[in-house]
């Protein structure tokens, strides 16, 4: 029920923001009001300001809950201020009776999931590290010396912290990525009605696609849904948007970096911002151009900040880029591991103990295979398969004038997306790195044709049944696997979800054993590293151990440095005593 309260008041909270944000930019004749705006736009514009804010803060304090409890002060301050908001707020009047019960069905799915430890891979590993260390501490100098993906620098973990209410709790909460999914899927549920059918039928096909994928993650403090949530949102804002300088215009620029700070992979959504300004040129002043870069430099400077101050390089792990001379940056030997192994795990999907390098060097015909073979969901190789051949689909579009009419609005949105899905594919083939690009790649071009059969079935009627039909499917999971198969007690925790601990393996000791640096910094590393890499809310933990490391001066929040003499590390050393490193290598 925590949970819930927490997504009311995130919902609340940001939509003020955001008013006062639509407000203040149309008392400066900045855009104009005769745009209508809808409320999840206003919460979104919120939403990004929080990100904006957390990141800001993040480089002089701990983001912790003092700077959610300031954000919730100022939500009140403007509250007040505008006190007729709030029942614009709650007006629902917008959408029909069916609409109101598939989204009240849909968040008392979200909440059930949400009441579960969240399994995700990573969140033990680094998801929960970062969001701790963001709130005990302000950015701390070298923190990938500590354990280098400490560095993978996500705004989605600062305003996570801001959240967490751990010091509250005893435990920390993960609340951003239910609030998204539910302010996400609201959008499209009101956009299947729409009457822009292409975009009603598009809404329908990702709705469907994002319970079927990101539900089972949305009880983790992964990035990975936020990064998928808002691209899309993203490409339904751009289809929808008239060629003029709208709110609508100024969200999409406030989200395309919002986007780029959570996650870089989501870098080719800058190509938008390029199509979105050219039919718009010559009507652009100075304030609104100005207004446009700040957003930008207002979200990527701190993030980049973060860069510098956590790795001591620009982009990491990318130490091509190296303008930086500071004494905690972090190992290039080490940083070049991070980079390989985030393209190893994209391309063979083997445990880092046993990557082989030389393997990156493989042409695509030699890697292409394997890859293919390691794509665990049945849905992954035809939605891939769809994203390749669509560019056909589109040119077909060409020879037929009203397909040609309808995709017109989609082709700026699809031309990013498909962009974005080849830089995907040639960099980091991992499906979750690419989620957006390759969902809306592989639908958009289909989406045109079914708006020819709207006069022969009840189209409405079955975007709305594919809808329930995986809302039922995913309801039934969680009763037949997590209630029936593994007796989930969830009753323990409708209050307060499970939490993500290492209590739940064993003892401290039992999890943890400590090694002693050349300085003589106590250092933990799980049982059984470096297969075993989490880390769980343990601050000084690390998989893999560096007698190099030391702190820069006498506290934590001075940060970490290596005193390493050469490239060489101890990194090699660790990977290699893994007995079956060899044979595995061998065999892949």
């Amino acid at each position: 029920m925590l949970l819930l309260s927490l997504w009311g008041l995130l919902g609340l909270t940001c939509y003020y923001y955001g008013l006062l944000f639509y407000r203040k930019l149309c008392s400066l004749a900045l855009i104009s009001p005769s745009f209508s705006v809808d409320n999840t736009e206003l919460v979104l514009a919120g939403f990004g300001l929080l990100v904006l804010v957390s990141q800001l803060l993040s480089l002089f304090v701990p983001v912790n809950y003092y700077i959610g409890l300031g954000w919730l002060l100022g939500a009140g301050a403007i509250a007040m201020a505008h006190p007729k908001a709030l029942g614009a707020f709650f007006k629902l009047s917008t959408l029909d009776i069916n609409t109101k019960i598939i989204w009240s069905v849909m968040t008392t799915i979200v909440f059930f999931y949400s009441t579960l430890s969240p399994d995700h891979t990573d969140s033990s590993i680094y998801h929960l590290p970062s969001i701790r260390w963001s709130e005990e501490y302000s950015v701390v100098p070298g923190l990938g010396n500590l354990h280098g993906r400490l560095a993978f620098n996500s705004s989605f973990f600062v305003v996570s912290s801001a959240l967490g209410m751990t010091a509250l709790l005893g435990q920390t909460l993960f609340p951003i990525n239910g609030f998204l999914f539910l302010l996400v899927s609201l959008i499209l549920l009101k956009r299947i009605k729409s009457t822009h059918f292409t975009s009603s039928v598009l809404a329908a096909g990702c709705l469907v696609i994002i319970v079927f994928y990101l539900l089972r993650f949305v009880f983790s403090p992964t990035p990975d849904i936020a990064a998928t949530l808002l691209p899309l949102v993203i490409f339904f804002l751009w289809i929808e948007n008239k060629p003029t300088f709208s709110f609508q215009t100024v969200l999409i620029v406030l989200l395309v970096f919002v986007s780029i700070t959570i996650k870089l992979a989501n870098i080719p959504l800058l190509l938008g911002l390029l199509f979105i300004a050219w039919p718009i040129r010559a009507q652009l002043t100075l304030p609104q151009v100005s207004l446009v870069l700040g957003i930008g430099l207002l979200l990527m400077i701190p993030w980049v900040v973060r860069n510098i101050i956590l790795s001591g390089y620009l982009l990491y792990p990318f130490p091509g880029i190296d303008w930086f001379s500071v004494d905690w940056k972090v190992p290039l030997e080490r940083v070049i591991h991070e980079r390989d192994y985030v393209a190893f795990w994209a391309k063979f999907r083997v445990h880092e103990s046993f990557m082989n390098t030389a393997l990156l060097k493989q042409p695509l015909v030699e890697w292409f295979p394997v890859w293919w073979e390691r794509q665990g969901y049945f849905f992954n190789k035809p939605i891939w398969v769809l994203a390749v051949i669509s560019p056909l689909v589109v040119v077909s579009h060409w020879f037929d004038t009203d397909r040609r009419k309808r995709f017109w609005p989609v082709l700026g949105p699809y031309l990013v997306a498909f962009g974005g899905f080849v830089f995907w594919f040639l960099s980091a083939p991992d499906f979750r790195f690419g989620y957006p690009f390759i969902w809306f790649s592989a639908l958009a071009p289909w989406a045109i044709f079914l708006p020819e059969f709207q006069n022969r079935v009840s189209l409405n009627r079955w975007k709305i049944g594919a809808v329930v039909s995986i809302m039922v499917a995913a309801s039934g999971y969680f009763i037949g696997f997590h209630l029936i198969k593994n007796e989930f007690p969830i009753h323990q925790y409708l209050l307060i979800p499970k939490p993500l601990t290492y209590k739940s393996v064993g003892s401290y000791e039992q999890v943890f054993k400590p090694n002693r640096t050349s300085s003589g910094l106590t250092i933990f590393t799980p049982v059984g590293a470096p297969m075993n890499q989490n880390c769980y809310e343990v601050l000084m933990s690390s998989p893999f151990f560096y007698p190099d490391l030391k702190l820069r001066n006498r506290e934590i929040s001075e940060g970490f440095r290596s005193t390493l003499a050469s490239e060489k590390s101890y990194l090699s050393q660790q990977l290699l005593k893994t007995h079956r490193g060899d044979k595995d290598r061998e065999r892949l």
